[in-house]
Protein backbone atom coordinates (compact mmCIF):
# COMPACT_ATOMS: atom_id res chain seq x y z
CA UNK A 1 0.00 0.00 0.00
CA UNK A 2 2.80 2.39 1.03
CA UNK A 3 4.89 1.72 -2.19
CA UNK A 4 1.61 2.08 -4.58
CA UNK A 5 1.30 5.68 -2.57
CA UNK A 6 4.88 6.46 -3.21
CA UNK A 7 4.67 5.78 -6.67
CA UNK A 8 1.49 7.90 -7.02
CA UNK A 9 3.66 10.61 -5.37
CA UNK A 10 6.40 10.06 -7.99
CA UNK A 11 3.94 10.21 -11.09
CA UNK A 12 2.52 13.40 -10.06
CA UNK A 13 5.95 14.65 -9.71
CA UNK A 14 7.15 13.62 -12.82
CA UNK A 15 3.82 15.10 -14.43
CA UNK A 16 3.91 18.50 -12.85
CA UNK A 17 7.79 18.36 -13.61
CA UNK A 18 6.75 18.36 -17.08
CA UNK A 19 3.92 20.67 -17.01
CA UNK A 20 6.79 23.30 -15.32
CA UNK A 21 8.97 22.51 -17.85
CA UNK A 22 6.92 22.31 -20.80
CA UNK A 23 5.31 26.14 -19.51
CA UNK A 24 8.47 27.42 -18.94
CA UNK A 25 9.59 26.24 -22.59
CA UNK A 26 7.03 27.61 -24.26
CA UNK A 27 7.73 31.33 -22.43
CA UNK A 28 10.98 30.45 -23.80
CA UNK A 29 9.96 29.68 -27.56
CA UNK A 30 7.30 32.30 -27.30
CA UNK A 31 9.45 34.97 -26.02
CA UNK A 32 10.91 35.96 -28.87
CA UNK A 33 7.14 37.31 -30.22
CA UNK A 34 6.81 39.67 -27.73
CA UNK A 35 10.41 40.44 -26.50
CA UNK A 36 10.66 41.76 -30.06
CA UNK A 37 8.71 45.33 -31.10
CA UNK A 38 5.33 45.07 -32.49
CA UNK A 39 7.05 47.14 -35.17
CA UNK A 40 10.86 47.26 -35.23
CA UNK A 41 10.65 50.13 -37.67
CA UNK A 42 8.34 52.40 -35.61
CA UNK A 43 9.20 56.13 -34.54
CA UNK A 44 10.22 56.96 -30.87
CA UNK A 45 8.13 60.51 -31.75
CA UNK A 46 5.14 58.20 -32.35
CA UNK A 47 4.80 57.36 -28.98
CA UNK A 48 2.08 56.52 -26.38
CA UNK A 49 1.35 57.79 -22.58
CA UNK A 50 1.16 55.01 -20.17
CA UNK A 51 -0.59 56.90 -16.99
CA UNK A 52 0.48 54.38 -14.11
CA UNK A 53 -1.38 55.67 -11.38
CA UNK A 54 -1.76 54.56 -7.35
CA UNK A 55 -2.75 50.81 -7.11
CA UNK A 56 -2.59 50.32 -10.60
CA UNK A 57 -1.22 46.53 -10.99
CA UNK A 58 0.82 45.55 -13.75
CA UNK A 59 -1.36 43.32 -15.05
CA UNK A 60 -3.66 46.61 -16.19
CA UNK A 61 -0.75 47.95 -17.24
CA UNK A 62 -0.23 44.94 -19.92
CA UNK A 63 -4.41 45.11 -20.39
CA UNK A 64 -3.07 49.01 -21.53
CA UNK A 65 -0.08 48.06 -23.89
CA UNK A 66 -2.11 45.56 -25.67
CA UNK A 67 -5.65 47.34 -26.37
CA UNK A 68 -2.75 50.41 -27.78
CA UNK A 69 -1.36 47.82 -30.42
CA UNK A 70 1.35 47.63 -28.17
CA UNK A 71 2.44 43.71 -27.61
CA UNK A 72 0.48 41.21 -29.85
CA UNK A 73 -0.53 38.75 -27.02
CA UNK A 74 -1.99 39.71 -23.73
CA UNK A 75 -2.04 36.78 -22.01
CA UNK A 76 1.63 35.81 -22.86
CA UNK A 77 3.04 38.94 -21.61
CA UNK A 78 0.90 38.62 -18.87
CA UNK A 79 3.09 35.36 -18.17
CA UNK A 80 6.33 36.79 -19.02
CA UNK A 81 6.07 39.89 -16.58
CA UNK A 82 5.13 37.32 -14.01
CA UNK A 83 7.70 35.18 -14.93
CA UNK A 84 10.31 37.30 -15.30
CA UNK A 85 9.80 39.48 -12.27
CA UNK A 86 8.90 42.88 -13.76
CA UNK A 87 5.67 43.49 -11.80
CA UNK A 88 7.90 46.65 -9.92
CA UNK A 89 5.87 49.53 -11.40
CA UNK A 90 6.18 53.20 -10.52
CA UNK A 91 3.38 56.02 -9.99
CA UNK A 92 4.08 58.13 -12.85
CA UNK A 93 3.61 58.86 -16.87
CA UNK A 94 5.64 57.12 -19.39
CA UNK A 95 6.22 57.52 -23.17
CA UNK A 96 6.28 54.25 -25.02
CA UNK A 97 5.89 53.00 -28.14
CA UNK A 98 6.06 50.27 -30.81
CA UNK A 99 9.69 49.98 -31.33
CA UNK A 100 9.70 48.80 -28.02
CA UNK A 101 10.32 45.45 -26.47
CA UNK A 102 8.09 44.56 -23.56
CA UNK A 103 10.95 44.26 -21.35
CA UNK A 104 12.23 47.51 -22.17
CA UNK A 105 8.57 48.96 -21.67
CA UNK A 106 8.47 47.18 -17.87
CA UNK A 107 12.36 48.86 -17.26
CA UNK A 108 10.78 51.72 -18.11
CA UNK A 109 7.59 51.42 -15.81
CA UNK A 110 10.08 50.90 -12.46
CA UNK A 111 10.85 54.31 -12.21
CA UNK A 112 13.43 56.59 -11.53
CA UNK A 113 15.76 54.09 -10.68
CA UNK A 114 14.53 52.41 -13.77
CA UNK A 115 17.48 52.55 -16.80
CA UNK A 116 16.10 55.27 -18.46
CA UNK A 117 16.61 59.17 -19.11
CA UNK A 118 13.74 61.04 -17.11
CA UNK A 119 12.32 63.12 -19.93
CA UNK A 120 11.63 65.95 -17.14
CA UNK A 121 15.28 66.85 -17.16
CA UNK A 122 15.40 67.20 -20.74
CA UNK A 123 11.97 69.39 -21.19
CA UNK A 124 10.07 71.75 -18.81
CA UNK A 125 6.92 69.32 -17.71
CA UNK A 126 3.63 70.96 -16.84
CA UNK A 127 0.23 69.26 -15.98
CA UNK A 128 -2.74 70.14 -17.28
CA UNK A 129 -5.12 68.77 -14.41
CA UNK A 130 -8.66 67.14 -16.16
CA UNK A 131 -11.45 69.52 -16.52
CA UNK A 132 -9.41 72.86 -16.35
CA UNK A 133 -10.71 75.82 -18.02
CA UNK A 134 -7.92 77.36 -21.38
CA UNK A 135 -7.94 80.77 -18.80
CA UNK A 136 -6.89 78.92 -15.95
CA UNK A 137 -4.45 76.93 -18.47
CA UNK A 138 -2.84 80.20 -20.22
CA UNK A 139 -2.26 81.37 -16.16
CA UNK A 140 -0.59 78.16 -15.63
CA UNK A 141 1.75 78.29 -18.50
CA UNK A 142 2.52 82.05 -18.31
CA UNK A 143 2.81 81.78 -14.91
CA UNK A 144 5.44 78.74 -15.06
CA UNK A 145 9.16 79.75 -13.58
CA UNK A 146 10.93 77.61 -16.12
CA UNK A 147 8.87 77.86 -19.13
CA UNK A 148 11.27 80.44 -21.34
CA UNK A 149 8.59 81.78 -23.00
CA UNK A 150 7.94 85.37 -21.74
CA UNK A 151 4.52 86.31 -21.90
CA UNK A 152 1.79 86.85 -19.77
CA UNK A 153 -2.18 85.31 -19.54
CA UNK A 154 -3.64 87.87 -21.21
CA UNK A 155 -1.38 87.79 -24.11
CA UNK A 156 -1.53 83.97 -24.33
CA UNK A 157 -5.13 84.49 -24.37
CA UNK A 158 -5.00 87.30 -27.09
CA UNK A 159 -2.71 84.79 -28.94
CA UNK A 160 -4.76 81.62 -28.87
CA UNK A 161 -7.90 83.78 -30.13
CA UNK A 162 -5.84 85.19 -33.31
CA UNK A 163 -7.86 83.98 -36.47
CA UNK A 164 -4.46 84.15 -38.43
CA UNK A 165 -2.62 81.74 -35.99
CA UNK A 166 -5.60 79.92 -35.45
CA UNK A 167 -5.80 79.28 -39.60
CA UNK A 168 -2.31 78.09 -39.33
CA UNK A 169 -3.09 75.33 -36.86
CA UNK A 170 -6.30 74.29 -38.46
CA UNK A 171 -3.69 73.38 -41.45
CA UNK A 172 -1.69 71.54 -39.39
CA UNK A 173 -3.86 69.33 -37.26
CA UNK A 174 -6.63 66.96 -38.27
CA UNK A 175 -8.66 67.09 -34.55
CA UNK A 176 -9.01 71.25 -35.23
CA UNK A 177 -11.44 72.88 -37.89
CA UNK A 178 -13.29 75.89 -38.73
CA UNK A 179 -15.45 75.22 -35.52
CA UNK A 180 -13.22 76.83 -33.12
CA UNK A 181 -14.21 80.09 -35.28
CA UNK A 182 -17.19 80.45 -34.11
CA UNK A 183 -18.47 83.49 -33.05
CA UNK A 184 -20.26 82.23 -30.22
CA UNK A 185 -17.11 80.56 -28.67
CA UNK A 186 -15.50 82.57 -26.08
CA UNK A 187 -11.53 80.83 -26.16
CA UNK A 188 -11.15 79.17 -29.71
CA UNK A 189 -8.82 76.42 -28.23
CA UNK A 190 -11.07 75.51 -25.10
CA UNK A 191 -11.14 71.98 -24.30
CA UNK A 192 -7.94 71.21 -26.89
CA UNK A 193 -4.91 71.63 -24.70
CA UNK A 194 -5.31 67.08 -23.27
CA UNK A 195 -5.06 67.08 -19.58
CA UNK A 196 -1.85 65.40 -19.11
CA UNK A 197 1.63 66.26 -18.80
CA UNK A 198 2.97 68.40 -21.69
CA UNK A 199 6.61 68.62 -22.29
CA UNK A 200 8.44 71.84 -23.23
CA UNK A 201 11.80 71.62 -24.63
CA UNK A 202 13.84 73.80 -22.78
CA UNK A 203 15.01 75.77 -26.00
CA UNK A 204 11.21 77.27 -26.81
CA UNK A 205 11.06 80.85 -26.31
CA UNK A 206 8.10 81.47 -28.52
CA UNK A 207 4.36 80.93 -27.21
CA UNK A 208 3.46 80.00 -30.92
CA UNK A 209 5.91 77.34 -30.91
CA UNK A 210 5.10 76.34 -27.45
CA UNK A 211 1.50 76.39 -28.41
CA UNK A 212 2.09 73.78 -31.06
CA UNK A 213 4.77 71.52 -28.93
CA UNK A 214 1.06 71.48 -26.42
CA UNK A 215 -1.00 70.73 -29.36
CA UNK A 216 1.02 67.77 -30.89
CA UNK A 217 0.58 65.80 -27.58
CA UNK A 218 -3.15 66.72 -27.56
CA UNK A 219 -3.04 65.24 -31.61
CA UNK A 220 -1.10 62.34 -29.95
CA UNK A 221 -3.61 61.47 -27.56
CA UNK A 222 -6.44 62.06 -29.65
CA UNK A 223 -5.19 59.60 -32.29
CA UNK A 224 -7.49 56.76 -30.60
CA UNK A 225 -10.34 58.93 -31.47
CA UNK A 226 -9.56 59.30 -35.15
CA UNK A 227 -11.45 56.35 -36.65
CA UNK A 228 -14.26 56.59 -34.46
CA UNK A 229 -14.67 60.61 -35.35
CA UNK A 230 -14.34 59.44 -38.78
CA UNK A 231 -17.60 57.12 -38.63
CA UNK A 232 -19.41 58.52 -36.11
CA UNK A 233 -22.07 61.73 -36.61
CA UNK A 234 -20.52 64.44 -34.72
CA UNK A 235 -16.78 65.88 -35.59
CA UNK A 236 -14.34 65.90 -32.95
CA UNK A 237 -15.38 69.55 -31.89
CA UNK A 238 -18.57 67.92 -30.77
CA UNK A 239 -17.56 64.87 -29.20
CA UNK A 240 -15.32 67.20 -26.88
CA UNK A 241 -18.30 69.83 -26.44
CA UNK A 242 -20.00 66.63 -25.23
CA UNK A 243 -17.37 65.02 -22.86
CA UNK A 244 -16.51 68.49 -21.26
CA UNK A 245 -19.71 68.67 -20.13
CA UNK A 246 -20.02 64.93 -18.92
CA UNK A 247 -16.43 66.21 -17.26
CA UNK A 248 -17.94 68.82 -15.78
CA UNK A 249 -21.09 67.24 -14.24
CA UNK A 250 -19.47 64.01 -12.88
CA UNK A 251 -18.18 63.62 -9.61
CA UNK A 252 -15.89 60.75 -10.34
CA UNK A 253 -15.12 58.95 -13.49
CA UNK A 254 -17.28 55.75 -12.22
CA UNK A 255 -20.08 57.64 -13.33
CA UNK A 256 -19.28 59.48 -16.22
CA UNK A 257 -20.91 56.81 -18.89
CA UNK A 258 -24.06 56.72 -16.80
CA UNK A 259 -24.22 60.59 -17.35
CA UNK A 260 -23.32 60.90 -20.45
CA UNK A 261 -26.45 58.34 -20.78
CA UNK A 262 -28.74 61.14 -19.33
CA UNK A 263 -27.50 63.77 -21.91
CA UNK A 264 -27.60 61.52 -24.80
CA UNK A 265 -31.24 60.75 -23.82
CA UNK A 266 -31.96 64.03 -23.76
CA UNK A 267 -30.45 65.04 -26.38
CA UNK A 268 -32.16 62.15 -28.60
CA UNK A 269 -35.63 64.13 -28.23
CA UNK A 270 -34.21 68.07 -28.13
CA UNK A 271 -34.83 68.04 -24.63
CA UNK A 272 -32.43 71.00 -23.29
CA UNK A 273 -29.57 69.03 -21.33
CA UNK A 274 -30.25 71.85 -18.41
CA UNK A 275 -26.82 71.36 -17.10
CA UNK A 276 -25.30 73.50 -14.29
CA UNK A 277 -21.28 73.71 -15.57
CA UNK A 278 -22.57 75.35 -18.66
CA UNK A 279 -24.30 77.98 -16.97
CA UNK A 280 -21.25 78.50 -15.08
CA UNK A 281 -18.98 78.77 -17.70
CA UNK A 282 -20.09 81.85 -18.67
CA UNK A 283 -20.47 83.06 -15.48
CA UNK A 284 -17.01 84.01 -14.39
CA UNK A 285 -16.10 83.74 -10.58
CA UNK A 286 -19.68 82.85 -9.91
CA UNK A 287 -18.67 79.27 -8.96
CA UNK A 288 -21.94 78.74 -6.59
CA UNK A 289 -22.85 75.74 -5.36
CA UNK A 290 -26.47 76.06 -7.35
CA UNK A 291 -27.46 77.53 -10.24
CA UNK A 292 -30.02 80.27 -9.42
CA UNK A 293 -33.25 80.75 -11.26
CA UNK A 294 -31.93 84.39 -12.81
CA UNK A 295 -28.43 82.62 -13.93
CA UNK A 296 -30.67 79.98 -15.48
CA UNK A 297 -32.60 82.52 -17.34
CA UNK A 298 -29.87 84.82 -18.64
CA UNK A 299 -29.19 84.63 -22.61
CA UNK A 300 -26.47 83.01 -23.51
CA UNK A 301 -25.39 80.57 -26.34
CA UNK A 302 -23.78 78.27 -23.39
CA UNK A 303 -27.02 78.60 -21.25
CA UNK A 304 -27.84 74.62 -22.07
CA UNK A 305 -31.07 75.33 -19.20
CA UNK A 306 -33.21 77.76 -22.36
CA UNK A 307 -31.65 75.82 -25.59
CA UNK A 308 -31.41 72.58 -26.57
CA UNK A 309 -28.58 70.44 -28.34
CA UNK A 310 -24.62 70.64 -27.51
CA UNK A 311 -23.32 74.46 -26.53
CA UNK A 312 -20.91 75.90 -29.61
CA UNK A 313 -17.76 74.78 -27.84
CA UNK A 314 -15.85 72.53 -24.82
CA UNK A 315 -16.08 74.16 -21.77
CA UNK A 316 -13.27 72.25 -20.07
CA UNK A 317 -10.48 70.48 -20.96
CA UNK A 318 -12.25 66.56 -20.77
CA UNK A 319 -10.45 63.81 -19.60
CA UNK A 320 -10.09 60.34 -21.70
CA UNK A 321 -12.54 58.94 -19.59
CA UNK A 322 -14.93 61.76 -20.05
CA UNK A 323 -14.41 61.23 -23.79
CA UNK A 324 -14.67 57.87 -23.58
CA UNK A 325 -18.18 58.19 -21.76
CA UNK A 326 -19.44 60.25 -24.49
CA UNK A 327 -18.96 57.33 -27.45
CA UNK A 328 -19.71 54.70 -25.63
CA UNK A 329 -22.73 56.12 -22.93
CA UNK A 330 -24.59 53.76 -20.36
CA UNK A 331 -27.97 53.01 -22.73
CA UNK A 332 -31.04 53.24 -19.52
CA UNK A 333 -33.86 54.93 -19.41
CA UNK A 334 -33.30 58.12 -17.15
CA UNK A 335 -33.49 62.03 -18.10
CA UNK A 336 -32.22 63.34 -14.34
CA UNK A 337 -29.70 63.06 -12.15
CA UNK A 338 -28.44 64.99 -9.18
CA UNK A 339 -24.73 64.71 -7.00
CA UNK A 340 -25.16 64.01 -3.66
CA UNK A 341 -23.65 67.15 -2.34
CA UNK A 342 -24.21 66.66 0.94
CA UNK A 343 -23.18 63.25 1.10
CA UNK A 344 -26.34 62.29 2.71
CA UNK A 345 -25.79 58.75 0.97
CA UNK A 346 -22.49 57.71 -0.71
CA UNK A 347 -21.75 61.11 -2.29
CA UNK A 348 -22.02 59.95 -5.74
CA UNK A 349 -24.84 60.46 -8.69
CA UNK A 350 -28.74 59.61 -7.79
CA UNK A 351 -30.36 58.81 -11.49
CA UNK A 352 -34.23 59.51 -11.89
CA UNK A 353 -36.45 58.70 -15.08
CA UNK A 354 -39.36 61.15 -14.42
CA UNK A 355 -39.28 65.25 -13.41
CA UNK A 356 -41.70 64.28 -10.40
CA UNK A 357 -39.11 61.77 -9.14
CA UNK A 358 -36.15 64.38 -9.80
CA UNK A 359 -37.79 67.12 -7.83
CA UNK A 360 -38.69 64.95 -5.04
CA UNK A 361 -34.63 63.82 -4.53
CA UNK A 362 -33.71 67.55 -5.05
CA UNK A 363 -35.84 68.64 -2.21
CA UNK A 364 -34.86 65.55 -0.13
CA UNK A 365 -31.29 66.06 -0.83
CA UNK A 366 -30.27 69.38 -2.65
CA UNK A 367 -32.65 71.59 -1.01
CA UNK A 368 -31.47 70.90 2.87
CA UNK A 369 -29.16 69.32 4.68
CA UNK A 370 -29.84 65.25 4.80
CA UNK A 371 -32.88 64.13 5.57
CA UNK A 372 -33.27 62.51 9.12
CA UNK A 373 -35.80 60.38 9.43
Amino acid sequence: MLKSFLRFIATLAVIAGIMFGGYLFVLHTIDTHSYVAIDEDASPDDFFIVEITPGMRASQIVEILYEQDLIRHELIARLLVRFNGWGTIQVGEYEVYAGMSLEEMFKLFEGPDGDYVDVCELNTCVIIPEGWELDQIARLMANHDDINVDISRRRLLELWANEEFLAELIEEFWFLTDEILHPDILFPLEGYFYPIRHEIPLDVEDAREMTRVMLRMSERMFARYRNQVEEHDWTMHEILTFASIVQGEAANVSEMAGISGVFHNRYDINYPFRSCVTVHYFYPGERQMHVTIPMSQTPSPFNTYILAGLPPGPINSPQRAAIDATLEPVEHDYFFFIGDIYNCVDGGTMFSRTLDEHNQLVARYINQPCPTD
